[in-house]
């Protein structure tokens, strides 16, 4: 969830914004081969990668709009090397193959996907273009639509039931960000939110000494993007000025001559996360036809292509790629009461 006014939004023409919002398409395919249920950017990736391996009709349904969770207010820096000695080496690993595999993606997919390249080590999106422009591209698009429950019989998802009917799906994946509660899959999965600011300014001419470049993104018409923090026990959907203020602080401690430079946004989104700040990229247990990753903290936008294309790839063979064994779902797993 993000809350406040990110800079995203804005960067967008209004056929990508109109993309965010399709709401119910005609003729929508009640069994479709593969239903993704989340429409952020892993759902989104993940829908594509599923189309660019051939497994079929392909459905995407998102409650609200394209992007409307973490996914529209994080940064989109992808920099697999910021977190070196911070993740764990199998971790920073499988960032560094979703950084070639956004290459890939911006490569293959029709009209690209935005992606800015930074450095030989370093790219960036802005993520709601990344996934309106994923969403031109895929055959079917729902938002407004809410999932309330599924239903499993005999080890499989048979229906899945939402505000707008049922759908008997092939293959199922949940990309819902949190880990999905329906009452049909009993899941207990550890998991919380961690709520971050960040602040973007107003254009500017200034370039930031190298004092700031940890703390400093510069992007289109040369503003400033900077954040985010990390608001440990702030779970209030507010933005909280005092936050993004000590935030530009920091910027003018480092590099005082941007104090002439007015911040025109300030946002907070809610990271969805398991303890151990690792993602979960796993079948459903106890069902044969159904997937789901959860839980990306601040490398969503980073790991969604190869989280993807892991997810594909497990969809299409039937066997697990061993890369994405470190990010099983048993190790978050809740015991029953």
């Amino acid at each position: 969830m993000t809350v406040g006014h990110a800079i995203w939004p804005d960067q967008l023409d209004a056929v990508e914004r109109a993309l965010l919002r399709t709401g119910v398409p005609r003729n929508l395919d009640r069994s479709p081969d593969v239903l993704v249920v989340g429409g952020g950017i892993l759902g989104c990736a993940t829908a594509a990668a599923c189309q660019q391996v051939g497994l079929g009709s392909i459905v995407v349904l998102e409650r609200e709009t394209l992007g409307a969770g973490a996914s529209g207010g994080a940064a989109g820096i992808l920099q697999p090397e910021a977190h070196v000695g911070v993740d764990p080496p199998d971790f920073v690993a499988f960032m560094r193959r979703s950084l070639d595999a956004w290459r890939a993606l911006h490569t293959s997919w029709p009209g690209g996907v935005g992606l800015i390249a930074l450095r030989a080590d370093a790219a960036r999106v802005n993520p709601l273009r990344a996934i309106a422009r994923l969403a031109a591209r895929l055959p079917a698009v729902a938002t407004g639509v809410s999932v309330t429950d599924v239903h499993v019989s005999n080890d499989r998802i048979e229906s899945v039931q939402t505000n707008i009917g049922d759908f008997q799906p092939r293959q199922v994946v949940f990309a819902t960000g949190v880990a999905p509660a329906f009452g049909g899959l009993q899941l207990q999965i550890r998991s919380l939110e961690v709520k971050g600011h960040m602040l973007c300014s107003a254009p500017t001419s200034l370039a930031p000494p190298s004092e700031a470049s940890g703390v400093v993104t510069v992007i289109e018409d040369g503003r400033l993007l900077v954040g985010g923090t990390l608001d440990i026990d702030d779970t209030e959907r507010v933005v909280r000025p005092e936050v993004a203020a000590r935030l530009w602080q920091d910027v003018l401690v480092a590099w005082p001559a941007a104090s002439q430079v007015k911040v025109e946004y300030t946002w907070a989104c809610f990271r969805p996360a398991h303890p151990d700040h690792l993602p979960v990229i796993d079948r459903v247990p106890g069902v044969d036809n159904a997937w789901l990753t959860s839980g990306h903290y601040k490398t969503g936008i980073l790991c969604a292509p190869g989280t993807a294309n892991a997810l594909a790839a497990w969809m299409a063979t039937g066997a697990a790629p061993r890369e994405i064994a470190p990010f099983a779902l048993s190790r978050v797993s809740a015991s029953p009461a």
